[in-house]
């Protein structure tokens, strides 16, 4: 299982809001894979998969502010995604 999680932008940077998912839970990723958009007091982004897998459920909803460094959610192996059926 891999964390997807916001991103540290800059030093003071200390939340960021979970804008939209692009993915939904179930959906197959690749690493690279634009999975949400998070928007920070400076810009807004994309966040990225790291790794290959399916998308675990979603830890937050859309329009949540979300701490830098916190899980949003989880790439799974297919394995994991079997198991949690």
């Amino acid at each position: 299982m891999e964390e997807i999680f916001i991103p540290a932008l800059g030093m003071a940077m200390e939340e960021a809001t979970l804008v939209e998912w692009l993915r939904q839970p179930g959906d197959a990723v690749a690493s690279g894979d634009p999975v949400a958009v998070v928007d920070t007091d400076k810009s807004t982004i994309d966040i990225e998969a790291e790794a290959d897998g399916v998308l675990g459920p979603h830890l937050y909803e859309a329009g949540s502010t979300v701490p830098v460094g916190v899980a949003i959610g989880h790439i799974l192996t297919a394995a994991e995604a079997q198991e949690q059926r």
